[in-house]
């Protein structure tokens, strides 16, 4: 490569970015990510009431019994008490309108799906996050949903 080829490349590369700077006042590369990462990449979380739904067209709620588990974003992981499970990808979602802001979605190697948004999305107040993860099924019980609520490590959950 020459020396102008080496230049055409850097402005390639660089020129999406400067665009994007320029079009969006105060924006960051920080915040391009999953905003649950402000606050931290490790996550503690607890399930709380449980939903399953079944073939027949019945839903029932049963007790989550207060299962924790945590989201490890550096390692690309969640640790549920029966074995680690791979996140597959998570993006930020936002619905124009919404007042919820934005929402994370956590797609796991083994087909669960974890929604989630924060509950104080300016932080002021709370660094929690709350929403669901759902698990299709494909025999009589369709689908088992459970309400969870996750704080970054470092916001004084314990671990366990």
């Amino acid at each position: 490569m020459n020396h102008d080829s080496v230049s055409l490349f850097r402005m390639r590369a660089i020129a999406p970015a400067s665009i994007i700077t320029l079009l969006v006042p105060g924006f960051t590369f920080a915040q391009a990510g999953n905003p649950m990462w402000q606050s931290g990449y490790n996550w503690t979380c607890e399930a709380t009431a449980r939903t399953i739904c079944e073939r027949d067209g019945t839903c029932k709620v049963g007790d989550a019994g207060g299962v924790k588990f945590e989201i490890e974003y550096e390692n690309s992981r969640a640790l549920f008490p029966d074995g680690t499970v791979k996140i597959k990808r998570h993006y930020r979602q936002t619905v124009n309108d919404s007042p919820l802001q934005a929402e994370v979605k956590v797609e796991l190697a083994d087909n669960r799906v974890l929604w989630l948004t924060a509950v104080d999305a300016s932080r002021t107040y709370s660094q929690a996050w709350t929403g669901a993860i759902v698990e299709p099924k494909g025999g009589v019980v369709l689908s088992i949903t459970q309400g969870v609520f996750c704080l970054p490590e470092s916001a004084g959950m314990p671990k366990g």
